[in-house]
């Protein structure tokens, strides 16, 4: 069983106090005082410790602690589109170890009544944690609060900047960060992604239908981690 703790917390020796989310699933999962347990913060901690509870509280003992070095930086900056379907991106962003998440915001966004809001994003980054858990990976993604997209492109990044858009190439994955900028529904508009290429963002292509952005998101994150997988 896999239990979440607070970041930078765990060290051998250390007792934790749960809280009531993960105590309930203790609970709902009919564990035991005593049980040894895998423990996780999605800041990179591969640990292991030893359950207790006190009424209702349940805390864990940190028996070992041990942090994994961080995977290879890929971010995914996705037009703020219905928040719903940000929260599945997310979920499923986690499960394919996507390092950071950046909402968009965007001429097409800026209308949609149901978009992605900055109150959104606590939500967002515990369904992204919840995922990392059950996952059983090390590292969760870093969910950003909704950046204009004009701010997001003028500003300098390392690596590969890669633009979702049709009429791009298959893009190959070469070592070092990537960054993935992908429209909301509808795309970008002529002028932004004329701005984007313009500020060094490359056009490539993530498959020959239309994607709505989370799907599109979701292929480019899974895209990168097979390329990178065959080269471990």
């Amino acid at each position: 069983m896999i239990v979440l703790v607070p970041p930078g917390r765990a060290r051998p020796g250390v007792t934790i106090p749960l809280d009531d989310d993960e105590s309930h699933h203790l609970r709902v999962r009919r564990a035991e005082p005593g049980e040894t347990v895998q423990l996780r913060d999605g800041a990179g901690l591969d640990g292991v410790g030893l359950l207790d509870v006190s009424g209702r509280a349940w805390s864990v003992r940190v028996t070992e602690a041990a942090i994994r070095p961080p995977r290879p930086v890929l971010t995914l900056a996705v037009g703020t589109g219905d928040r719903e379907r940000f929260l599945w991106l997310v979920e499923k962003a986690a499960e394919l170890g996507v390092s950071r998440v950046v909402p968009i915001e965007t001429e097409r966004t800026s209308g949609v009544a149901s978009r992605l809001r900055p109150a959104h994003i606590e939500k967002l980054a515990r369904r992204a944690l919840e995922a990392t858990k059950q996952s059983g990976a090390h590292w969760g993604p870093e969910i950003e609060s909704p950046a204009p997209f004009a701010e997001f492109i003028a500003t300098a990044r390392p690596g590969s900047l890669w633009l979702a858009d049709g009429a791009g190439a298959t893009p190959a994955v070469r070592e070092g960060e990537i960054t993935v900028l992908i429209g909301p529904e509808g795309g970008f508009t002529t002028p932004e992604r004329s701005a984007a290429i313009a500020a060094g963002w490359t056009p490539v292509s993530l498959g020959p239908n239309v994607l709505r952005f989370e799907t599109a998101a979701i292929a480019a994150a899974a895209h990168v981690g097979i390329e990178r997988g065959r080269r471990t």
